[in-house]
């Protein structure tokens, strides 16, 4: 039996279902987790989909169901499912579940789960769900088409990375052909814009370091910054990308003051693993998009230690 066969008999099998995605989410975390949700209420299952991050990010909060989402962990679980997740303490749960299984697609994927549907090539989660999905004939609603597609448009950037092919477009022309609007999606996702958000680029902006002859970035977001304009940790999501996009940068790293460290989100633009960065320090991600957290407050001696691993992989 294939693994899309035998995950989809272990959910026809359960009850009681779990879905749940990373802590801080993003459009493939909520969109993939949210996709199963119709599907799985059709087949009159009782589904929770948990996370463990408050606020959830309110630029996704179109998504159908996005309502739906608790930080409360139901009493009876069967199965749980895990979305796009790459290691099992990103999930916020206070211990292991009776049975697991771990849907994703980052190379870095730790296999914690009981059954591990990793797909290194797949553009996003979504993508690997929508697969499974085919490989069992079950039919995608309007609903889950919405958050599919949400989540492979916010995971390919706007189809715009290396891991868009002819399969991406194939999969996304088929979730129009279940309902999807592209138009609608964009304006939700791109034209929702919030002033804190502005006026917080600007202050980061204003932090850009070049090094290593132009072709690595730091940028930096304190926690005054963040104060001052208003801005919450979404706002903060786009401005590592932008930066990316300066024309002789291959690496751009972005700093973000946190209560337990500096978070580093790491990009690159052709050629870069930046994923060995962030490995190194805990984290994980793809080879042009990564992330970690450093326990270490210090802005400076960050950049100074990160500057050292960027030589090593350009």
């Amino acid at each position: 039996m294939d693994l899309y066969k035998e995950i989809w008999e272990k959910i026809v099998n359960s009850d009681n279902i779990l879905l749940i995605a990373h802590v801080n989410p993003d459009g493939d975390a909520l969109g993939s987790s949210l996709s199963l949700y119709p599907v799985l209420k059709k087949m009159n299952k009782k589904v929770t989909v948990f996370n463990a991050s408050k606020p959830l990010p309110q630029y996704l909060d179109f998504l159908p169901n996005f309502n739906k989402i608790t930080d409360r962990l139901p009493k009876k679980i069967d199965l749980t499912v895990s979305f796009d997740c790459g290691s099992f303490d990103r999930l916020g749960l206070p211990e292991k579940p009776s049975f697991l299984i771990n849907i994703d697609h980052h190379i870095s994927n730790t296999n914690y789960g009981d059954l591990n549907l990793i797909e290194p090539n797949a553009a996003s989660t979504s993508q690997v769900i929508y697969n499974m999905l085919k490989a069992n004939n079950i039919e995608i609603n309007k609903n889950s088409a919405v958050c599919m597609y949400t989540a492979l448009v916010t995971d390919t950037g706007s189809f715009q990375y290396e891991s868009v092919n002819e399969k991406v477009f194939e999969m996304a022309a088929e979730l129009v052909k279940c309902g999807v609007s592209p138009d609608y999606v964009a304006k939700m996702l791109f034209q929702r814009d919030r002033l804190s958000r502005l006026r917080l680029l600007a202050k980061a902006y204003d932090t850009i370091e070049l090094c290593c002859d132009g072709k690595a970035a730091f940028v930096e977001v304190t926690k005054e910054m963040m104060e001052i304009t208003g801005a919450i940790k979404e706002d903060t999501d786009t401005i590592v990308n932008s930066v990316r996009a300066i024309a002789t940068v291959e690496v751009a790293c972005l700093l973000r003051e946190e209560d337990e460290g500096i978070k580093i989100s790491l990009r690159s633009k052709n050629y870069a693993d930046v994923s060995k960065i962030a490995v190194k320090y805990g984290g994980g991600g793809h080879i042009r998009a990564a992330g970690a957290t450093v326990r270490e407050f210090d802005f400076q001696k960050v950049k100074e230690i990160l500057k050292n691993d960027i030589k090593e992989i350009l």
